[in-house]
C-alpha cells in the first residue's frame, strides 16, 4: 500500500512537512509506503476553464492515482488553506478518487485550523473518499519552523491519525 502526502506550505522543511513526517512514521511502522511531496518544489498553476498552462500537474495526478491514500497538509493562511493547497485541490478535482483514504493535517499559529481541516475534508467528501480521523481534529500549533515539537498534544493527535489511517487502509484493502 502507498500513501501520497502533499505539503501545501511555502516551506519544504517547515512545520507542515514535519507534521506529515509524524503521520508517515506511523504508516511506515505498519508497512505502508509514504511519499511526501512539497508543492513549493513543483510548478503548479491555478485551475482555469480556458485551459491551464503546462506545469507539473501530470506528475501529481499520476502519483495520486497510484496511491491508496492521500494526506493533504496545509498551514493556516487567513483561516484557510494556502493558495498552493487550493490549486492542488482544484487541479485534482476531475480525478476518480473514490475509495482512496484521505486525511487532513492543518498547522496554525493560533487559530483557524478548523477551517483548513474542513476545506481539505470537503475535497475528500466530494470524491467519496473515506476520511481517517484521530482523537481530536488533525491540527498542530506552531509558527516558526520547528515549533511543532512544542505541541505534545498535536503530535499525539498526528501519531494517532497515522495509526488510524493505517488501520483503515488495511481494513479497506483486504
Amino acid at each position: 500500500m502507498k500513501v501520497l502526502a502533499v505539503n501545501g506550505s511555502a516551506r519544504n522543511n517547515g512545520n507542515t512537512h514535519i507534521a506529515l513526517e509524524i503521520v508517515a512514521k506511523e504508516l511506515k511502522k505498519e508497512g505502508i509506503e509514504v511519499e511526501i511531496l512539497d508543492l513549493v518544489d513543483l510548478k503548479l498553476h491555478p485551475f482555469s476553464y480556458g485551459g491551464t498552462p503546462e506545469d507539473d500537474v501530470q506528475i501529481l495526478q499520476e502519483k495520486l492515482l497510484a496511491a491508496d491514500g492521500l494526506i493533504i497538509g496545509s498551514p493556516t493562511y487567513y483561516s484557510n488553506v494556502t493558495s498552493r493547497t487550493q490549486m492542488f485541490i482544484e487541479r485534482m478535482g476531475g480525478l476518480e478518487l473514490k475509495g482512496k483514504i484521505g486525511a487532513a493535517v492543518a498547522v496554525a499559529r493560533r487559530g483557524g485550523a478548523n477551517f483548513v481541516y474542513a476545506a481539505i475534508n470537503f475535497f475528500f467528501g466530494i470524491h467519496e473518499m473515506p476520511i481517517a480521523t484521530s482523537t481530536y481534529w488533525n491540527n498542530v500549533i506552531a509558527r516558526k519552523p520547528g515549533e511543532i515539537k512544542n505541541d505534545a498534544e498535536g503530535i499525539e493527535t498526528l501519531t494517532t491519525l497515522g495509526r488510524n489511517m493505517a488501520a483503515l487502509l488495511k481494513a479497506t484493502r483486504m
